[in-house]
């Protein structure tokens, strides 16, 4: 059974992918950043609104390979019966790393690097917090073995 969206085919366990994809994403990012740039010597704040321009673009590609990787989650759900809290929370972390980066990127572009610093720590910190109950079922999993 294959089924396909926009170029991208799932057959058995072969993942195909538009490349062009990739191809467009580099082009807008680099067309992006030349015009910034030159839009930055006449008035900085139209540089920065070219570059958030084109992160949302980016980003509207990061969402198609992400909806993706989430019906490839779906289908490993069923392998995993009724366990699948952590690839809940693995998908829960994924997305906040990308939110975070994402974030932070903006941050730094901007010229506030002390704040995206700190988008950078929560995003950590986050993550940390989210793993501890993994974390505490493992050890409780090693204390009953012994």
């Amino acid at each position: 059974m294959q089924r396909c969206n926009r170029g991208r085919c799932f057959a058995g366990s072969a993942w195909r992918v538009n490349d062009m994809d990739m191809v467009k994403a580099g082009i807008v990012g680099v067309v992006g950043v030349l015009l910034a740039v030159s839009l930055k010597s006449h008035k900085a704040e139209y540089g920065v609104y070219v570059a958030l321009a084109v992160c949302f673009v980016i980003l509207e590609y990061i969402m198609r390979y992400f909806m993706q990787i989430i019906s490839g989650m779906e289908a490993l759900r069923g392998y995993l019966r009724e366990n699948y809290s952590y690839l809940a929370l693995l998908l829960k972390a994924v997305g906040a790393t990308y939110a975070c980066e994402f974030c932070a990127g903006i941050c730094k572009d901007a010229g506030y690097a002390g704040v995206a610093g700190q988008v950078e720590m929560l995003g950590k910190l986050y993550i940390l917090s989210m793993g501890m109950p993994i974390l505490l079922s493992l050890m409780e999993s090693i204390q009953s073995i012994m």
